[in-house]
């Protein structure tokens, strides 16, 4: 079997579609569709049904399916216990984290991480996903999480702050709460029933009413975005506040919630991830916008 196929195949199985296995391969769909062809030829039988809403494994396609991930799995560990070697302070990174994190910390940050560390070229990758760093999909993460993965090797940078934070244009002629008793007839941002699941939000629903609440959402980019707005008052971690929100007071404290820099055991020892890990620690952790300052 041609191991160049291999990855498309577990993308197929994985995503359940051609054109999202292509996607995830960075090919087109075209030549997706060849690859897969190739690779059932070799193997001399079909390994999914085509169906209307995707793709489908075979009996074939199952058999096959822990064999490749294993194959997988062992090339991976062979790229990372080669990487893991590397003592060079050059090369890529490729760091992941989420969108608001880029751009008010990270971004930045990097003019200065490339005048200490001129050879590393940082690959940053803003996503709200986790990618998977067993499989090399970033060789860096910085996540906020109460708990990171007891398989990755975890830094804590900080502890988060939960606060409550307005617009000056929603704060302006209205009386500036200091504390949860003084949230009465102010307009408040809140979770949607799947994101209540979160401490922070299950405390805010308790203690408001219902009625009190004008919009709620999904996504904590999306709250910050609408308190700037001046649409009301959200709850959200202060490493989401924004320039353009003013801090009111902590809510609830001791809700978990810390900063983490996570890598794969296997590249502890790299030098440049360690070098760019260290530089972002060193920033991050004295940075006064991640507490609440009073």
């Amino acid at each position: 079997m041609n191991w160049n196929h291999v990855p498309l195949f577990l993308a197929v199985a994985e995503n359940g579609t051609l054109a999202g296995a292509a996607r995830s391969q960075g090919v087109n769909h075209s030549t997706a569709f060849r690859q897969l062809n190739a690779l059932e030829n070799e193997v001399g039988s079909r390994l999914f049904e085509r169906l209307s809403d995707g793709y489908v494994l075979t009996a074939v396609g199952e058999d096959l399916l822990p064999h490749a991930r294993a194959a997988r799995d062992a090339v991976d560990a062979m790229n990372r216990s080669a990487a893991g070697r590397d003592q060079e302070l050059s090369g890529d990174v490729r760091l992941t984290t989420a969108a608001n994190l880029a751009e008010q910390h990270l971004a930045p940050m990097l003019a200065d991480l490339q005048l200490s560390h001129p050879g590393i070229r940082v690959e940053l990758i803003v996503s709200d996903s986790d990618y998977d760093l067993g499989r090399r999909e970033a060789d860096l993460a910085l996540r906020a999480t109460p708990t990171p993965p007891e398989y990755l090797i975890a830094r804590k940078v900080v502890d988060l702050d939960w606060v409550l934070v307005a617009s000056p244009a929603y704060l302006s002629g209205r009386p500036r709460p200091a504390d949860v008793t003084e949230l009465s007839g102010h307009r408040l941002i809140g979770a949607d029933q799947g994101f209540q699941r979160l401490a922070a939000f299950q405390h805010l629903h308790q203690r408001i009413p219902r009625e009190q609440f004008v919009a709620t959402t999904n996504s904590l980019n999306t709250m910050a975005a609408m308190a700037e707005s001046g649409l009301g008052i959200a709850l959200v971690p202060t490493d989401q506040v924004s320039p353009g929100l003013e801090r009111l007071f902590v809510f609830e404290p001791g809700i978990p919630g810390s900063l983490w820099l996570l890598t794969h055991p296997d590249l502890r020892r790299v030098a440049r991830i360690r070098a760019v890990s260290q530089f972002i620690f060193d920033r991050m952790s004295r940075d006064p916008r991640l507490k609440f300052d009073g």
